[in-house]
């Protein structure tokens, strides 16, 4: 009889982790379960409890009561057979200028989806040319507004908010430190990160595992939207920069990928081009707020002259 894991969670994450197990442990039956598929267990709290009963492996993300009842991960560790906890994988030190805008229960949009740059934000705030904009980019700004500092305290609250759901993820976050940047975005992370977590769920669980590597065999789902690792934070990181951004449209097709991805001025101009239908967008943002009202912060956030 073929072993039964079910992975649970609310995030993208989720059925890119099922895929890796789908791939490292092809004799298996794998039920991926967020709030989009929830349905395939009638949306019934029970049966998706019943699921996990029965599952070999419940693999569980962590995540707030609502989107599946009173299904809770509390609830899971109780019922599940053998359960592995992993962590969903945030991390921001890469792309820090990385901003949601909430707006009456939904997000503003931007040439990037729902990313925004702060400092693109700001920029617009303040009244700045696209080219001024372009200006802020530099090692001085990074620098004043934390930019340059965020490995240590996005690494340690990464791995304790790791620890506290059950999960140690030190051994494998030093073997991505080691491949370089290993995020697309701030909460994308790349697929041989999901992939490591798959292995190492499966090892856990004494189920046998393919050698052969995810990222070898399968397209990245999470690599429709990349944001670029600014040069100078890169360069404070040891890791490759740019100023290439890959909107996200056209799906996973090559070509279309190819032709779509922009340049920082081009960033620039779309998101003023958005920003003038909303003059107020600041307002909704926390961190541009603070700078805005930051006199040492406004001194520095300005445009080179020339």
């Amino acid at each position: 009889m073929a072993r039964r894991i079910v992975v649970v969670g609310n995030n993208c994450q989720v059925a890119v982790l099922a895929g890796c197990l789908g791939f490292l442990a092809p004799d298996a039956e794998i039920a991926s379960v967020e709030p989009a598929t929830f349905a395939q267990f009638d949306s019934s709290p029970a049966r998706l409890l019943e699921a996990v009963r029965d599952a070999d492996l419940t693999v569980c993300f962590p995540f707030e009561a609502g989107p599946f009842g009173e299904v809770t991960p509390a609830r899971i560790f109780e019922t599940a057979r053998l359960v592995v906890p992993v962590p969903a994988i945030v991390f921001p030190a890469f792309h820090p200028d990385i901003v949601y805008i909430a707006h009456k229960g939904g997000l503003f949009g931007s040439p990037m989806g729902d990313y925004h740059s702060a400092l693109i934000v700001y920029g617009f705030a303040r009244g700045f040319s696209a080219d001024e904009i372009v200006s802020l980019f530099r090692a001085e700004v990074f620098s004043r507004v934390g930019y340059l500092d965020g490995w240590f305290p996005n690494r340690d609250a990464l791995l304790a908010m790791s620890h506290a759901h059950g999960c140690n993820l030190d051994r494998l976050f030093a073997g991505w430190m080691r491949r370089g940047c290993f995020m697309h975005t701030i909460n994308h992370p790349k697929l041989f990160v999901l992939a490591d977590l798959a292995r190492d769920a499966l090892h856990r669980a004494e189920i046998p595992a393919r050698t052969a590597a995810c990222e070898d065999y399968l397209p990245d789902p999470l690599s429709g939207s990349i944001w670029p690792v600014y040069p100078e934070i890169a360069a404070r990181l040891g890791v490759a920069g740019s100023t290439t951004f890959k909107p996200p449209l056209g799906g996973l097709n090559f070509l279309v990928d190819a032709a779509r991805c922009i340049e920082l001025r081009a960033m620039v101009e779309g998101s003023l081009a958005i920003y003038a239908h909303t003059p107020k967008i600041a307002t909704h943002c926390e961190r541009v707020q603070n700078w805005l009202a930051n006199r040492e912060i406004r001194d520095t956030l300005v445009p080179i002259a020339g």
